[in-house]
């Protein structure tokens, strides 16, 4: 029990490096990982003592068995592909770059972008992702360089170049598409990971983008599987304790 504990918390710790190296250690996210990694590993020190306390042995295993069975749901949730091939737009949300690099997960939802375009080349498509805490250029400019290189239509593209989290895309693309829309009806598809398509769906709907949006999810690479989902669900946690 105490080596899984261990191995749990290295989990949830790995998860919090790459949430202060993408979002910034001051992320709501990355400091909650920091605290139920903490949590984690001084139970596992003081397994000996703390055990006796039944009430403390049932928060923590109830926690780690919460993160395990909503990862799941998680991927069954991600794996849904609702997409019809005709939606009016398809919001590609950022990932995170490096130094203007796109990096493997936003080259996964970028590939999923240009496979829409080619089946439905009249659609628009909004690039959402803003400044970095560690980049010099806004996501947008180097997701849409991306789609271009590879036959997207630059009149076909919008940049949406201000979010900084999830909620911020969809909030933001929703001021972009009612000044490109004015007024009139439109369908929306949402390209983003797998493990991240059931927060985007909701706040797709929540911020009005689209109350019954279709999935385009891309997958991930196989070694940031555990840690993706371990970071998705306590950023599902925050969204349901804070709306956002």
């Amino acid at each position: 029990m105490k080596i899984f504990l261990f191995i749990m918390g290295a989990l949830t710790f790995l998860a919090m490096l790459r949430g202060a190296y993408v979002s910034g250690i001051h992320n709501n996210t990355t400091i909650f990982l920091g605290g139920i990694t903490l949590a984690i590993w001084v139970y596992a020190y003081f397994s000996g003592v703390l055990r006796k306390k039944n009430w403390l042995t049932v928060a923590i295993l109830t926690l780690i068995a919460s993160t395990i069975f909503f990862s799941v749901f998680l991927v069954l949730y991600g794996r849904r592909m609702t997409v019809t091939f005709t939606e009016d737009v398809a919001i590609v949300l950022g990932a995170g770059t490096h130094n203007g690099e796109i990096l493997s997960t936003l080259a996964r939802r970028l590939d999923a972008a240009v496979s829409f375009h080619e089946q439905n080349p009249n659609a628009l498509i909004i690039v959402s992702g803003g400044l970095g805490h560690r980049d010099v250029v806004a996501e947008a400019y180097v997701m849409a360089q991306y789609l271009i290189e590879r036959g997207v239509a630059a009149e076909r593209i919008l940049l949406e170049n201000y979010a900084y989290s999830t909620y911020t895309n969809m909030r933001y693309s929703r001021l972009l598409l009612d000044a490109y829309f004015q007024g009139k009806e439109f369908t929306t598809v949402v390209i983003t990971s797998n493990f991240h398509m059931y927060r985007s769906v909701r706040f797709a709907q929540q911020t009005g983008v689209a109350v019954n949006a279709t999935m385009y999810p891309a997958s991930v690479p196989w070694y940031a599987i555990p840690l993706a989902y371990v970071r998705e669900v306590a950023s599902v946690v925050k969204m349901w304790v804070i709306g956002r």
